[in-house]
């Protein structure tokens, strides 16, 4: 019965890994005579639909997207054409355009005006591991942009997903189409979700098919940034007073010629029990590098922090 159940709801979820469709931005850019309105773009990698609208312009107009430096005909991102040129007070959309990380410019030749830069991100990654019955993370904080998820199966004996929702909107409805996987994530392996642009609120994932609980997510607009140097045997910032918040820490290596860590702790309590593990970097800290946290939720109190591999004293922080 069991494994008829497991049988039935993967159909379900493979239905669901087939009928997700890529989740398209749409960017309107308006044209003066001689000028865009919007001069210079930084956006996320993704798929994009520009609105070319011509405001005022006596003539058609239309859009070149192109690598930076790269003007000749032959490097146009064809993709990124207006269907139709736009006439005097309208306005036209161009095909569905896949941006990956990296330095654009856009500019009309028939306006004409001076090139544009457009920049795109590359997403930040989120590594989510699932054991039988659970996710091994209790909650998630992360700050408003565009993610992708890294889904992966430890111990679980047969295929496992990701569903993230708006807190509480469980209806296949409501699941946020490009937080699939894109393929089922088999014991041992690990998949991605496509891009997902996550704004301000609250939300909840958890896999259907293991099954789970439903864990928080929760998208910060506030998220304030820390930065902690470490040199040989030490921090150079040696006690700190914030206010409670979100915060992530940056941890720079200047001249320690080995990689360094960060561990933060309710003051007094060192055992890797009481660690917060949210202030672990995501990477360790080589000599003339840094390396994020993720974002930690620090409420009124006495801290400390201390790098083990330095190693360094423990140094205080006081959240007010």
């Amino acid at each position: 019965m069991k494994n008829t159940f497991i049988a039935v709801l993967s159909f379900l979820f493979l239905f669901s890994f087939s009928s997700a469709s890529a989740q398209v931005n749409n960017v309107k850019l308006a044209q003066t005579p001689g000028a865009f309105v919007i001069q210079d773009l930084t956006l996320s990698e993704g798929d994009y639909q520009f609105e070319i609208a011509n405001m005022g312009v006596d003539h058609e107009v239309g859009f070149v997207l192109v690598p930076k430096g790269k003007y000749d005909q032959a490097n146009h991102i064809k993709e990124a054409y207006v269907k139709a040129p736009a006439a005097t007070n309208q306005s036209s959309m161009t095909n569905v355009v896949s941006l990956k990380a990296g330095e654009y410019e856009y500019f009309c030749p028939l306006n004409p005006t001076r090139k544009y830069s457009l920049t795109v991100k590359a997403p930040e990654s989120i590594k989510l591991t699932q054991m039988p019955g659970k996710f091994t993370v209790e909650s998630v904080v992360v700050k408003e942009g565009t993610y992708q998820f890294e889904i992966a199966n430890d111990g679980v004996d047969h295929e496992v997903g990701f569903v993230l929702v708006p807190k509480g909107k469980y209806d296949q409805a409501n699941h946020i189409k490009p937080a699939y996987v894109k393929a089922p994530v088999a014991n041992g392996k690990s998949s991605m979700t496509s891009v997902v642009n996550l704004s301000a609120g609250e939300y909840e994932f958890f896999c259907p098919l293991n099954p789970t609980e439903k864990y928080p997510l929760t998208v910060s607009n506030e998220i304030k940034n820390v930065k902690l140097t470490q040199v040989p045997g030490k921090f150079e910032t040696t006690s700190l007073s914030l206010k409670e918040g979100q915060y992530q820490f940056e941890i720079a290596n200047e001249g320690v010629d080995h990689q360094v860590g960060f561990v933060l702790v309710p003051k007094g309590k060192y055992d890797a029990a009481n660690h917060i593990k949210a202030a672990y970097v995501k990477a360790p800290v080589a000599n003339g590098t840094s390396s994020m946290t993720n974002v930690v939720t620090l409420t009124k109190g006495e801290y400390e922090y201390f790098c083990p591999l330095n190693p360094t004293a423990k140094n205080s922080l006081t959240i007010e």
